[in-house]
């Protein structure tokens, strides 16, 4: 968080670092924001000063790693999350596959023995059929496999594309 320090920093010396700076970082408060809050505690500092206490004082460099771990921490987590989801998919998929075969199985039982198909077991195997073919299109969805998805991504490549002609 802090690293720097000067004796003739005001911020430096001041009760409330803590809170200025975390206003300036965190809460993205404005150098004149900050000013007035710290007025309305009855610390009279100028915008200025807070202006150069953040610049002189406080470790930019250090606040970038702990946001970048923070950030990388967070993509760890939504990875897993959407892992775990595919995986459950996945699972879900397969069940409902073994029953669609073996749905089939019975139905081509009752056609070789010439018995009537009851109309249930038929749409069983048609909702069997359907559910596999949900769940993979979300899968592909949540990998970022489906149409949509690589349209959108095409999209963004075109975009920045035409960004880059455009700045030359």
């Amino acid at each position: 968080m802090s690293t720097g320090y000067s004796t003739r920093c005001k911020i430096c010396n001041s009760t409330h670092r803590v809170k200025i700076e975390n206003w300036c970082k965190s809460e993205g408060v404005s150098t004149r924001e900050a000013a007035g809050r710290m007025a309305k505690l009855g610390e009279k500092v100028s915008h200025e000063a807070i202006r150069r206490h953040m610049i002189e004082h406080f470790n930019v460099r250090s606040e970038a790693m702990e946001q970048y771990q923070k950030s990388k921490e967070q993509g760890s987590q939504l990875a897993a999350a959407i892992v775990s989801e595919v995986e459950m998919l996945d699972r879900i998929a397969r069940e409902n596959f073994e029953l669609h075969l073996a749905t089939r199985l019975w139905l081509q039982q009752l056609v070789a023995a010439k018995t009537s198909v009851p109309a249930s077991i038929v749409s069983l195997h048609q909702a069997t059929a359907a559910e596999v073919r949900q769940q993979l299109r979300q899968k592909l969805e949540l990998l970022g496999e489906d149409p949509a998805s690589k349209v959108a991504d095409a999209m963004v490549i075109k975009l920045d594309d035409t960004l880059a002609l455009w700045s030359k």
